[in-house]
C-alpha cells in the first residue's frame, strides 16, 4: 500500500465534507468478513470510553472520540461507530497486523484492541476512493483511551438515536403587516414538500433572522463552519447571493410561503460544482411578530413630475410635455390616488383611456388659441408604469396632419427625481432591455436583477407571458407545476395552449430547469409565427447548428431578424440563456412583433 499524497489528503478531506449533500458513492471494497474481528463485533453495550484521536485533519474530524467498552475473553475493545458515507470507502482496519474490522448483518463494524493499563493504540484504515483512483490507500490514526472517562450505561444515560418524524409542508400563518425590525426565526429545508430534508440542513444552522424594512422581507442564513468553505451562494425565490463570512441575506416575497430555493457546492479538488435543490420555508406556527403602525395616508395635494415614453421604449412620446404636461397634482384618497393630469393642447385630444385606472375628463377651458383639458387618474400605484392611449386628432388650417391612436406609457416619480431599477444593471450591456421590459411592467421592481443567473422555464414563461398578456383559458396536464404560484402556472398553461411552449413529457414541464439557447430561439420563433411572421427561408451559417429543422429554422430566422445573434462563427444552442441575454432578446423580439402589427 502507499501513503497517500498532499493532493489525495485534500480530495478526501473535500469528499467527506460533501458526504451529507453528496448521495453515497459506491465504493469497490474488499468486503470479507474477517474471522478474529467477527468475535468482538457488535456486543451488548455496557460501558462508554472517550479517547483522543490523532489523525490527519481532513480524517480526524470524522472519527467519533466516544465509543462503547466492550470485553470478550479477556480483552477490552472500544467499538467505534463511522457514519455509512465513511465506512463505504474503507475496506479493512488493522491494528498491530491483525484485523479490527468485520461485517456483521449487513453492516461493517470497528473494534479496536485496548490493553489493561489503557496505552495509545495505532490503528491503519486501508481506504478506496474512486473520485482519485482504483489503489487503495492507507491512513494512520492513533487512540488514546482515557481511563478516568469510563462509564455505565444506564436506561437514562443511554445513548438513543434522534429519529425525526416526516414534516408535510402547510402554508403557514399570515401576518397582515410586519413592523421594520430584525427577528430570531428558524426555517427548514423540504425536498418537495417533506420538510426535516438533512441534506440540506446539515448545512446550515435551522436559526435565522428575518430582516423587514419597509413592508419588504429578507433572511439571513448562516452556513456551518464545516460547509463555509464549499458554499459560495444560495439562491430563495430566484433571488441569487454570494456567501460572505458564511451568512447570506436573501430577499424573500413572502413570510408564509414554500420557495423554490437552491444551494450551490464547489469542491474543486473533485471537479464538483452543482446546483442543489430544495424548497425553503420559514416555520411560523410559533411566530409572533409586531404589527406595522398604520401611516395615515397624506390629505394634502402634491406635485409630481410624470415622464410618457414611447411604448416600450426608454425615448420620450410626442405626448411628453407637448400633449401632456410633465407635473402631475396627487392626492391621496381611501383607496389610493387621484392625479390630476393636464393636457395643455388638449383641442387634439379625442379621448384619453389607462390599462387599470379609472379615467374622468374634469375639466376643459379655452386658453388662447388652445383647450386645456384636465383628466382625474384613480390608481392605486404611484409607482406602476401605466399604458394609455390617447385619440389624437391634429388639424391644421383644415387639413388633418394625423388621427390616430397613440399608445404610450406614464411614469410618475418625484420632483426632479430619477429612478433607475436594480443596482447590478449599471455596466450590463443589456441594460437598456431590462429598464425596458421593466417600464413595460414584465420585470417587477427589485433591489437585484441578477443578470448573470440562468434562467429557468418557469421564469421565461412567466416573462413571455406578460409581454404577450395571452388570455388563453388553457390547462395542462403537467403536474410538477402545482406548487407554483398562480401566475406562473397560468403563464405556463396559457403558452403551452398557445402552442408556443411544450413539456417535456405529457405530464411534466420541468420548471425548476434552466433554459437553453436552443430552447429559447424555438419558444420566440413560434411567438413570431402566431403574429403573422412569414419565413425567409435563409440558412444561417453558424458552423454549430442542430440538425431539429424546426430548430435550426428557428435559429436562422431569429439572427436574420436580429433578435438573437452567435459568437465567433458559433451559435452554442446547448449553452444556457442568462437573465441579461433573455432580456436582449425579449426586448428585441416585441420590437418586432410590434413591427408585425403595423
Amino acid at each position: 500500500m502507499t501513503n497517500k499524497s498532499k493532493a489525495t489528503k485534500a480530495v478526501l478531506a473535500s469528499l467527506l465534507a460533501t458526504s451529507a449533500i453528496v448521495p453515497a458513492m459506491a465504493v469497490s471494497a474488499d468486503t470479507t468478513t474477517e474471522t478474529k474481528a467477527t468475535e468482538a463485533a457488535t456486543p451488548t453495550a455496557s460501558k462508554t470510553i472517550d479517547f483522543k484521536v490523532e489523525a490527519d485533519d481532513s480524517l480526524k474530524r470524522f472519527i467519533p472520540t466516544t465509543g462503547t467498552l466492550v470485553e470478550r475473553n479477556g480483552q477490552q475493545f472500544i467499538n467505534i461507530e463511522l457514519s455509512d458515507a465513511v465506512l463505504a470507502m474503507v475496506n479493512s482496519v488493522t491494528v498491530a497486523g491483525q484485523p479490527a474490522m468485520a461485517e456483521y448483518n449487513g453492516k461493517k463494524h470497528i473494534n479496536i484492541p485496548v490493553t489493561a493499563d489503557y496505552a495509545p493504540v495505532e490503528a491503519t484504515l486501508n481506504m478506496t476512493i474512486t473520485f482519485v483512483g482504483k489503489d487503495p490507500v492507507d491512513y494512520k490514526v492513533t487512540l488514546t483511551p482515557d481511563a478516568k472517562s469510563i462509564k455505565e450505561v444506564t436506561e437514562t444515560t443511554k445513548p438513543v438515536e434522534e429519529v425525526k418524524e416526516e414534516k408535510i409542508y402547510t402554508p403557514g400563518k399570515t401576518f397582515e403587516s410586519v413592523a421594520d425590525g430584525t427577528y430570531d426565526i428558524k426555517w427548514d429545508a423540504y425536498k418537495e414538500k417533506v420538510g426535516n430534508y438533512t441534506a440540506i440542513t446539515n448545512h446550515f444552522s435551522p436559526d435565522a433572522k428575518l430582516i423587514v424594512k419597509d413592508g419588504k422581507y429578507s433572511v439571513e442564513l448562516t452556513i456551518t463552519e464545516a460547509s463555509k468553505a464549499m458554499v459560495p451562494d444560495v439562491m430563495i425565490a430566484g433571488n441569487k447571493v454570494e456567501a460572505k463570512a458564511g451568512k447570506v441575506t436573501i430577499d424573500i416575497p413572502s413570510i408564509s410561503d414554500l420557495h423554490e430555493a437552491s444551494v450551490h457546492v464547489v469542491v474543486p479538488a473533485v471537479n464538483m460544482d452543482k446546483q442543489y435543490d430544495f424548497n425553503f420555508a420559514i416555520e411560523t406556527a410559533d411566530l409572533e411578530l409586531p404589527k406595522a403602525e398604520t401611516k395615515p395616508a397624506p390629505v394634502e395635494s402634491v406635485k409630481m413630475d410624470v415622464t410618457a415614453l414611447k411604448n416600450g421604449t426608454q425615448e420620450l412620446s410626442i405626448m411628453h410635455n407637448k400633449y401632456l404636461d410633465d407635473e402631475v397634482t396627487v392626492t391621496a384618497t381611501e383607496g389610493g390616488y387621484d392625479v390630476e393630469l393636464t393636457f395643455p393642447e388638449g383641442q387634439h385630444l379625442l379621448g384619453f383611456d389607462v390599462e387599470g385606472a379609472t379615467v374622468a375628463l374634469k375639466s376643459e377651458e379655452k386658453v388662447g388659441n388652445n383647450t386645456v383639458k384636465i383628466y382625474t387618474l384613480s390608481v392605486k400605484d404611484l409607482e406602476k408604469i401605466y399604458t394609455a392611449t390617447a385619440d389624437l386628432k391634429v388639424v391644421l388650417n383644415g387639413t388633418v396632419l394625423y388621427e390616430t391612436a397613440h399608445d404610450f406609457q406614464m411614469k410618475f416619480t418625484e420632483k426632479n427625481a430619477t429612478t433607475v431599477p436594480f443596482k447590478d444593471i449599471a455596466n450590463n450591456g443589456n441594460k437598456d432591455a431590462i429598464i425596458n421590459l421593466y417600464n413595460k411592467g414584465i420585470f417587477i421592481a427589485a433591489e437585484k436583477f441578477n443578470p448573470g443567473n440562468n434562467l429557468k422555464r418557469s421564469q421565461f414563461a412567466l416573462m413571455l407571458n406578460r409581454a404577450l398578456k395571452l388570455d388563453v383559458p388553457a390547462k395542462s396536464n403537467f403536474t410538477d407545476i402545482v406548487k407554483y404560484a398562480a401566475e406562473t402556472k397560468a403563464a405556463i398553461n396559457a403558452l403551452n395552449g398557445y402552442g408556443i411552449i411544450n413539456g417535456k413529457t405529457a405530464t411534466t414541464f420541468a420548471p425548476g430547469q434552466d433554459v437553453t439557447r436552443k430552447q429559447a430561439a424555438l419558444m420566440i420563433y413560434r411567438l413570431l409565427e402566431k403574429n403573422g411572421y412569414k419565413a425567409s427561408g435563409e440558412v444561417a451559417k453558424f458552423s454549430d447548428m442542430p440538425k431539429e429543422v424546426e430548430a435550426s429554422k428557428a435559429i436562422s430566422e431569429l439572427n436574420k431578424l436580429g433578435i438573437i445573434s452567435g459568437f465567433e462563427g458559433k451559435f452554442n444552442p446547448e449553452n444556457k440563456l442568462t437573465r441579461s441575454q433573455m432580456a436582449k432578446i425579449l426586448n428585441n423580439t416585441l420590437t418586432v412583433v410590434d413591427g408585425l402589427k403595423k
